[in-house]
């Protein structure tokens, strides 16, 4: 049986999923408190970037891209659909319905965008060139990892 000590002392210190959960909280707060102004949080201007770029066919495509649970995607979609950001458009092969921005879903992200780049661009003023690359590589290998 292991030491209770050292299993806590292990996991704390070497915990890949401790650390990241960690940092993706830190991120999160970063970005939702720059975003407020604007109603939006960091999942929902992504979420709208992503439509707005891809002009999905469906929710499990977006759900796949950004690695987001149905569940979850369909909440935050929901919320923007409300709030007069995008529109679904009509039932169609395989119950698939296309996702699109409308002019308010535009608007928004024209007013969120520059709020989302001083974050980012404070974040890449903190880390060298290198270990901003080298973590981004880092995040997309832990990315590819499934249960």
């Amino acid at each position: 049986m292991v030491k209770e000590d050292d299993m806590y002392r292990n996991v704390t210190e070497r915990c890949a999923g401790v650390r990241v959960l960690s940092a993706a909280r830190s991120m999160t707060r970063l970005f939702d408190a720059a975003l407020r102004p604007t109603g939006l949080t960091i999942t929902q201007f992504t979420l709208l970037i992503t439509i707005g770029r891809t002009r999905p066919e469906s929710v499990s495509k977006i759900g796949t891209w950004l690695n987001i649970d149905r569940t979850s995607l369909t909440r935050n979609i929901k919320l923007l659909e409300e709030a007069g950001y995008v529109t679904r458009g009509a039932e169609g092969p395989g119950r698939r319905r296309r996702i699109q921005l409308n002019q308010a879903g535009h608007d928004i992200l024209q007013a969120a965008y520059p709020k989302w780049l001083a974050v980012q661009e404070r974040i890449e003023a903190e880390l060298s060139e290198e270990v901003y690359d080298n973590t981004m590589a880092s995040l997309g290998v832990l990315n590819k990892l499934e249960a």
